[in-house]
């Protein structure tokens, strides 16, 4: 063989190998980007558990999930065929109960989180099949109002109004509350939540309310405007990036389109949420209602009308089945003595007052987390 043929030879291998080798770096390349991609929709798929058919929760306080109660109350849950866990992200002060990943979120935690391993928790839990909601208390808050003191509601004379346990409440007609009850939200269904659920979306009840002095609203809009554009922003801001949402509502909501001078109504709800939670215990309608001289004396009865009347109330609102219309209901159940003692054939009786009325599930509230022994 020539020198020349030698040379165009050895030109033509070296040629094919960086042929080769760009080729197989290509391949790598977008088998890396396919590996990764599913990596990603793995972990995401990986942390949430699927919704439930049925809803069988329990409340629990951020103390209570924070503490060795937490593995008793789980084991309870499995015990009794429930799977659903509510649990606080707040404490009562509103300070977060957690070590937030956010930066923006970090001045409100508490400076010893009440719960000290939430990443660990959350497994825990996902590892038990438990579907868990984060409960974010909105309006009522003080560590939020007290490090934005330009958005609290203030008495005229410029100091905090206070409802009648003391608390501090925050003007719902300022974005940045609805910004940052986002924001935690984001945090809470990154960590693993599979739904956050939002309370206290509404202006304040308890409490001397005609003395308030709003910072932001400045009554040119009605309280069910305000509240129903807060609705709006919350829900739509979660639908957006697929997180599943709820949020609590008066019980008398579902009886009446007054809003009671907060800001509530059923109608306005709805087409933002998922689930409607509403608090329908029995010892929160006033005596004789419905003609009950004691309404807390009869749990199966005002659950069930009160379900019924809801899905009455928004015929003309809501555009799909009746029993479509039901599946958003989500009871908040009594299981603490007001009224009466809540026996356990009391709960099983607003639990079938739920199932009767074709909710899809409900939750039993008890502060102290210290639940009736009952048959779910």
């Amino acid at each position: 063989m020539s020198k020349k043929y030698g040379l165009i030879i050895l030109s033509l291998v070296f040629l094919v190998g960086i042929v080769f080798v760009l080729n197989s770096t290509a391949l790598l390349s977008e088998e890396s980007k396919e590996k990764d991609t599913g990596e990603q929709r793995m972990t995401k798929e990986d942390i949430h558990i699927p919704l439930p058919s049925e809803v069988r929760g329990l409340y629990w306080t951020a103390s209570t999930a924070g503490s060795e109660r937490a593995d008793e109350l789980l084991s309870y849950m499995k015990e009794r065929g429930l799977n659903t866990v509510v649990i606080d992200l707040k404490m009562d002060d509103g300070k977060i109960a957690f070590i937030p990943k956010s930066e923006t979120l970090k001045i409100y935690q508490q400076t010893e989180p009440a719960i000290t391993d939430f990443d660990g928790l959350l497994v825990k839990l996902f590892d038990n099949g438990i579907y868990r909601i984060a409960r974010i208390a909105v309006m009522r808050d003080r560590k939020f109002g007290e490090t934005h003191p330009e958005f609290a509601m203030k008495q005229s004379n410029g100091d905090f109004w206070t409802d009648k346990i003391g608390s501090i409440w925050v003007d719902p007609a300022a974005p940045e509350v609805a910004h940052y009850a986002i924001e935690l939200a984001r945090e809470a269904y990154a960590r693993g939540f599979d739904e956050v659920q939002f309370d206290y979306v509404r202006f304040a009840s308890d409490g001397t309310t005609n003395s308030i002095v709003y910072p932001v609203y400045d009554y040119k809009k009605s309280k069910v405007e305000i509240i129903r554009s807060f609705f709006k922003t919350i829900g739509e801001a979660m639908r957006e990036e697929k997180i599943p949402v709820s949020f609590d509502v008066f019980g008398m909501t579902f009886w009446s389109f007054d809003d009671f001078n907060i800001g509530q109504r059923l109608i306005d709800v709805l087409p933002y949420a998922d689930f409607v939670s509403p608090m329908v215990y029995p010892s929160h309608y006033v005596d004789g209602f419905e003609g009950f001289a004691n309404p807390a004396e009869f749990p199966y009865e005002i659950v069930k009308r009160s379900l019924d009347e809801g899905t009455r109330l928004t015929h003309g609102f809501y555009s799909d089945s009746d029993s479509k219309l039901r599946s958003h209901w989500r009871p908040w159940l009594q299981d603490f003595d007001i009224g009466a003692v809540y026996t356990a054939d009391m709960v099983e009786a607003q639990i079938k007052a739920a199932r009767d009325a074709g909710a899809s599930g409900w939750i039993l509230w008890n502060a102290r987390n210290v639940y009736e022994p009952a048959e779910y």
